[in-house]
C-alpha cells in the first residue's frame, strides 16, 4: 500500500495542465504576471496566453488531442476545452494518440524557471523487486485496467509518449517506474522545469517510504 501514497502533500493544490510547449521562441502570460519565455517541454494551463515570436510556436493541446503551431507573431488563449486564436493562425494541426499529463502545482512562469535550474540527480532510491510487468500485474484490477491501455497508447521514445507513460505510472502508484520515465523525458527536455520538479518530488517520497 505504501506505493499508493500521493507524491505531493494533500495541502498542495494541483491543477490539470492542458498542454505542452513543443518548440523554442514562445512566451506565455499567466495570471497578472508579464509574459515570460518558455522552453520546449514546459507545461501549459487553462488561462495561459501563448505568443509566438518571429517564428511559429509549436505546442500540444491535450483536451482535443492534437499538436499544432501558432504562426509567427500570433497569439492564442488556452481554455479547458479549446485554443482561442486571437491573432495569426494554427498550422500543421495533427491528431496525437498520447496526450496524458499529470496534475502539477500551478506556478507562475517565473517560478517554473526557478525550478529549471535544479539539478536532476540520479536515483538514490532502491529499485523495487521484480519487473515492471510484475508490478503492473500486482496492482488492483481497477488500477491495472486503467493503466494498461494508457501505456499501450504511448509507445516509443518520443518525449510526449514518455511523459504520458510517466503520468500513467504515477497515477497508478508505481512511483519508481514513473520517476525513471520522467528522467527519460528530462534527457530530451533538459530545461523543462516541471519535469525536474516531478523527479525530485517522487524521489523524496520513495526515500521516505524506504526509510520506514
Amino acid at each position: 500500500m505504501a506505493l499508493l501514497l500521493p507524491v505531493l502533500p494533500a495541502q498542495v493544490r494541483k491543477t490539470q495542465p492542458v498542454g505542452l510547449v513543443m518548440g523554442a521562441g514562445a512566451t506565455v502570460s499567466r495570471g497578472k504576471a508579464p509574459a515570460a519565455a518558455v522552453k520546449p517541454g514546459e507545461i501549459l494551463f487553462a488561462g495561459d496566453v501563448l505568443k509566438a515570436g518571429s517564428a511559429s510556436a509549436a505546442f500540444l493541446f491535450c483536451p482535443e488531442k492534437y499538436s499544432a503551431a501558432l504562426s509567427a507573431n500570433g497569439e492564442a488563449a488556452l481554455t479547458e476545452s479549446q485554443v482561442q486564436v486571437k491573432s495569426g493562425e494554427l498550422v500543421g494541426r495533427k491528431t496525437v494518440a498520447a496526450c496524458y499529463l499529470p496534475e502539477v502545482q500551478k506556478l507562475s512562469v517565473a517560478s517554473q524557471q526557478h525550478y529549471g535550474v535544479m539539478m536532476t540527480r540520479g536515483s538514490a532510491a532502491a529499485a523495487p523487486k521484480g519487473t515492471l510487468a510484475d508490478r503492473i500485474k500486482a496492482l488492483p484490477d481497477d488500477k491495472r485496467h486503467e493503466l494498461e491501455p494508457l501505456l499501450a497508447s504511448a509507445p516509443g521514445t518520443d518525449p510526449v509518449a514518455v511523459v504520458a507513460r510517466a503520468a500513467a505510472l504515477e497515477k497508478a502508484g508505481l512511483l519508481y517506474d514513473a520517476g525513471e520515465s520522467y528522467r527519460e523525458a528530462a534527457k530530451q527536455w533538459p530545461e523543462a522545469a516541471w519535469v525536474k520538479k516531478k523527479i525530485v518530488e517522487i524521489e523524496d517520497v520513495l526515500l521516505k517510504q524506504q526509510a520506514h
